[in-house]
């Protein structure tokens, strides 16, 4: 298929990338493809065209699109109006907020919304909820089901809790181990439609062990590697099992103004998108914020949700603009194909 210098110019893409397969580099940021193997802009460009050439987009979303689309409701019309629906089946969505915004509160209130039967908005299937920021709150999560039961006639607390099942990772090795054999060993039986992850960014934020700037870039670059190679897994098990995965994000604080991110000078990086650029397009409204884990991970995403705490009162619906009619904690969405 490819001939030996093409098979060079991309063995030596997946080294620097140090990704399993040459289709991961697809999740990327051409930008970020272009920094990370180090390249020039010519051999990029033809190594990136000769990986667009080999993975077949147009199968893959023929099987993704087929039997028709299933959406699980959010618990709040406002929220499902905004999403088109609710979630998607078979998407990776993210919920990205500061501390206190409600990603927590959001996510234990889709686990609940799954059990609904299809016909009002569920999924009627079972849930797996990964914290690594501590202890589940399950107190929390009884309290929100006797109100949910109670307009939900039928719905038992008891059985509800029953179809969540809950895990506690503390360290990076232990979530890791997880998703690569536990989550997929529960999506295997077919009961499990929806997997939340609270949060995604606990142990891929920091470098706690690293020291000086070359052990952290070292700590980034693997941490590239490993975004890719989980979103690359949780797409294929997305649309294999019809699944949803919802990924809880931080966000770190931005301190450069939108537009010394760009280099007006540079005509070859006005062409193309910085993985800043990038940040900055989703920078959290009427704050210095953004998603903490990057362009890479913003490029995996199909759907992001931003929350923020609003302080003070909230003004009513009707003196919001339309594009920004949200729920007071729901800040926007991204939604992508």
């Amino acid at each position: 298929m490819f001939t030996e210098e093409e098979r060079q110019l991309l063995s030596k893409c997946k080294a620097k990338i140090g990704c399993e397969q040459l289709t991961h580099c697809m999740l990327m940021p051409y930008s970020e493809f272009l920094r990370t193997t180090g390249l020039c802009q010519e051999q990029a460009q033809r190594a990136w065209t000769l990986i667009s050439k080999a993975y077949p987009w147009q199968q893959h979303m023929q099987k993704a699109s087929v039997g028709a689309e299933q959406w699980l409701t959010t618990g709040d019309s406002h929220i499902d109006r905004l999403l088109g629906g609710g979630i998607r089946m078979g998407s990776i969505v993210e919920v990205v907020g500061e501390s206190a915004a409600g990603k927590t509160q959001f996510c234990l209130q889709l686990a609940i919304a799954a059990q609904l039967p299809r016909d009002s908005g569920g999924i009627g299937g079972d849930v797996v909820y990964v914290s690594t920021e501590g202890a589940v709150p399950t107190g929390r999560l009884a309290t929100m089901i006797g109100p949910f039961s109670r307009a939900h006639k039928g719905m038992q607390a008891a059985s509800i809790m029953q179809h969540i099942q809950v895990a506690e990772l503390e360290d990076m090795e232990t979530m890791f181990h997880a998703l690569n054999y536990k989550i997929p060993a529960l999506l295997a039986t077919g009961k499990v439609r929806l997997v939340i992850i609270d949060s995604i960014a606990a142990h891929l934020r920091f470098d706690l062990d690293g020291e000086g700037s070359r052990k952290s870039q070292d700590f980034y670059k693997e941490r590239s590697s490993l975004l890719i190679q989980l979103g690359a897994k949780f797409k294929k098990w997305a649309a294999q099992y019809s699944c949803t995965f919802v990924c809880v994000n931080q966000v770190k604080d931005v301190f450069q103004p939108q537009s010394l991110l760009r280099d007006t000078n540079d005509s070859e990086q006005s062409t193309q998108a910085s993985g800043a650029d990038l940040e900055s397009e989703f920078a959290m409204v009427r704050s210095n914020k953004a998603p903490a884990l990057g362009a890479i991970w913003a490029s995996i995403v199909n759907v992001r949700i931003m929350l923020y705490q609003r302080r003070g009162l909230a003004p009513s619906l009707s003196d919001t603009p339309e594009e920004s009619r949200l729920p007071e904690h729901l800040l926007r969405t991204r939604s992508a194909g």
